[in-house]
């Protein structure tokens, strides 16, 4: 959870729900209107019905369509991708809207690379649903991709993430149940926060390590104190290398379970 805050009463928050679902008032709309209705009275929000455009790729002619959605965009602080599992990953409608606003939200240098364009710092939420069970979700990762496609699209224009929400057994379900509003309500608090930014990664590693190299340190020179385990350039090297081991396979684990593997229920 992030928590760097702006100060100040006349700054206001903007929350910019975009749904791209082919049902207006579907379970994956109640879910992002629920989110954003938890939001505290003074931040703003608005939604976006993707079905409602017609959104064509630039192509060197005027697109006010493009312009439009560019400015509510550029004018939200936070954005909740909100949008139905289909054939294991996103809609057409929101696959659309990322392929057609791709020019505008990362820019390209001579190589071909591909760099944080003018969203970048901005924060995002994505939110998905699918007519499988939670169970199953759990094992088989069907929503799995979804996400994967939200963020490899807003990762690479420089928004940072704040988490996801999934909505499973959907299917002949016509309104959410009480455990999914509860969940919209804790994630409605949750980017409530008036942040600026917060890429704190490398710094929570960094973190990490010092506190593998502390505890390593203590436990070791616990074991040589009582036990007489290691004697003289022997202990340093077996630190080392406990560290070191130890720490690669913690963060590794860590990065599965934070940014690779996925909300699944």
């Amino acid at each position: 959870m992030f928590k760097i805050f702006i100060e100040g009463d006349d700054v206001h928050v903007r929350v910019l729900g975009i749904l791209g679902a082919h049902q207006r008032h579907g379970i994956t709309a109640q879910l992002l209107a629920a989110t954003l209705a938890a939001l505290p009275a003074d931040v703003q929000r608005e939604t976006i019905f993707l079905a409602d455009y017609q959104i064509t790729p630039d192509t060197g002619q005027a697109n006010p369509v493009l312009d439009k959605l560019e400015q509510q965009l550029q004018a939200s602080d936070i954005w909740i991708m909100a949008t139905p599992t289909y054939w294991g990953s996103i809609s057409g409608l929101m696959k659309n809207f990322l392929d057609c606003m791709r020019p505008r939200m990362v820019r390209m240098t001579k190589k071909a690379d591909t760099l944080p364009g003018q969203f970048k710092n901005k924060h995002y939420l994505s939110l998905t649903t699918c007519f499988i069970s939670s169970l199953e979700n759990f094992f088989v990762g069907i929503t799995d991709d979804t996400f994967r496609v939200i963020d490899r699209a807003l990762t690479g224009a420089g928004l940072i993430k704040i988490s996801e929400l999934v909505g499973t057994g959907t299917w002949g379900q016509h309104q959410p149940t009480t455990k999914q509003l509860a969940r919209c309500r804790v994630l409605g608090y949750k980017i409530a926060q008036r942040q600026v930014k917060d890429d704190a990664t490398l710094k929570r590693y960094l973190q990490l390590l010092g506190m593998v190299a502390t505890m390593s340190l203590v436990t070791m020179g616990l074991q040589q104190l009582i036990f007489k385990l290691f004697t003289g350039p022997t202990f340093w090297l077996a630190y080392i290398s406990f560290v070191v081991i130890f720490y690669v396979l913690l963060a590794s684990l860590l990065h599965y379970f934070t940014f690779l593997r996925h909300r699944r229920r």
